[in-house]
């Protein structure tokens, strides 16, 4: 071969063989939470699915735990060598958020919004612009024991529409059979929002606490009420979820706030309690909304391939893809899905177990009508552990009557403020200094 053709083949080479090492190096890293190797099957077809459309690039997913996932993050983030596509929750999201770590999506050309349910999309809002694919999404129901209804001369097909009738409900059970109707899981931040009050407001750039108010004086003063009559019991604050869970089953709690999962459990506990277990929503406060633990997808701030990594993202939280990992798991979707709403809404939601029927399977319909009102309710402030550690042991003091619902409140706001001030404080700071 002559010299000129040695020549000729190595530049031929490559061409070949360059563009194909290019297009390798476009990988987008994917990062889950705990979701492997139970959904692996899962992946990895929606995986090939994305590549398939986009020759291009390459998805390499890994799959990590809630408590490690934040350390990770920040440690590439440091090195400059960050994933595109990344699961976190409304809290891990929180410091990134202020430390402007993360890709506001609403400066890409496409707009998302139309395909979720909106309070789930305004769980990614952020100082005006939004900063995350809302993904699956948790919620509960209400299961009651029919049968207690009935000892207490209450009509169990009557549906309790707000917070105050279900409080009523409950106080008129414990009167008539002295058994507990009601052992929330109670958060009291999620009761004063949840009521349509605000925990913050701000004044002259400074932001304080906002919450010590006649409407929240009356939710904490109506659980020191209801613990003193005997309807939610004394230790509903230090017990879990578990413990309400067994005293359902041996039918010394007449009404159960649980997420679908669990219901199993009551059905396998006896034939009389499946068949006296009803289901229904939740009754909300003023405000309607449903507290709903979210999962998000986001994009961080140094990702290579931003517009690629949003495509991939939206892949994965569409509402075909979101409906197909919801046959698998207990999960809602956060996608809006017109085709399944108008069969709902045409469904007449029957909330007795009947023969072949499962509590879970109905108990997946009323969840799935009552996505309209779920919001998660985390608290999206750098600050928030401390400050939810404040009104907890302030609410619990209260819960056990040592203070009363007033100062309780007050407590709160003071320390709040004690709190926020500090935060406000460097704020102002920061700012003087980038004026400088």
């Amino acid at each position: 071969m002559s010299k000129f053709k040695k020549i000729f083949f190595v530049f031929i080479l490559m061409i070949l063989v360059f563009p194909a090492a290019a297009q390798a190096e476009k990988e987008i890293e994917f990062w889950t939470i705990s979701l492997s190797p139970q959904y692996d099957d899962y992946f990895l077809g929606k995986i090939e699915e994305f590549e398939s459309k986009n020759p291009d690039f390459k998805i390499i997913w890994e799959d990590t735990n809630f408590s490690s996932i934040n350390q990770k993050l920040r440690y590439r983030i440091a090195a400059g060598d960050v994933p595109e596509v990344v699961n976190l929750s409304p809290q891990l999201m929180s410091s990134l958020l202020k430390e402007d770590l993360l890709y506001s999506i609403s400066d890409l050309k496409q707009d998302y919004s139309q395909y979720y349910y909106p309070l789930l999309w305004d769980n990614g809002f952020y100082k005006g612009k939004y900063y995350a694919f809302p993904w699956y999404v948790s919620s509960k129901l209400m299961a009651y024991n029919q049968e207690i209804f009935k000892i207490a001369e209450l009509d169990p097909e009557t549906v309790i529409n707000d917070r105050k009738q279900l409080f009523e409900i409950a106080e008129e059970i414990t009167k008539k059979t002295g058994v507990y109707a009601l052992m929330p899981q109670i958060k009291i931040h999620h009761e004063f929002i949840e009521a349509g009050i605000d925990l913050f407001e701000d004044q002259n750039k400074r932001r304080k606490a906002a919450f010590n108010t006649e409407a929240a004086e009356k939710i904490i003063t109506k659980y020191q009420e209801l613990v003193g009559k005997g309807v939610i019991p004394k230790d509903t604050l230090n017990s879990g979820f578990n413990i309400a869970l067994e005293r359902y089953k041996k039918n010394d709690l007449a009404i159960l706030f649980t997420a679908p999962q669990f219901l199993d459990s009551i059905e396998n506990e006896s034939k009389y309690l499946k068949e006296q277990t009803a289901l229904a929503a939740i009754p909300t406060a003023k405000d309607g909304v449903i507290n709903s633990p979210l999962m998000n997808l986001v994009i961080p701030k140094g990702a290579d391939y931003k517009k690629e990594a949003a495509e991939f993202a939206y892949l994965i939280t569409s509402a075909e893809s979101q409906h197909e990992f919801s046959q698998r798991s207990s999960i809602l979707s956060s996608a809006l899905n017109l085709e399944e709403n108008l069969e709902l809404e045409k469904e007449e939601i029957i909330t007795e177990t009947t023969a072949g029927k499962s509590l879970e399977n109905e108990a997946q319909k009323i969840l799935r009508k009552q996505l309209f009102k779920n919001k998660d309710l985390t608290l999206i402030h750098p600050q928030a552990d401390k400050l939810l550690k404040v009104m907890d042991e302030q609410f619990a003091r209260a819960f056990a009557n040592k203070i009363t619902a007033k100062e309780a409140l007050d407590n709160m706001e003071k320390e709040w403020n004690q709190i926020l001030n500090k935060d406000n404080n460097e704020a102002a700071n920061n700012e003087e200094n980038n004026n400088e």
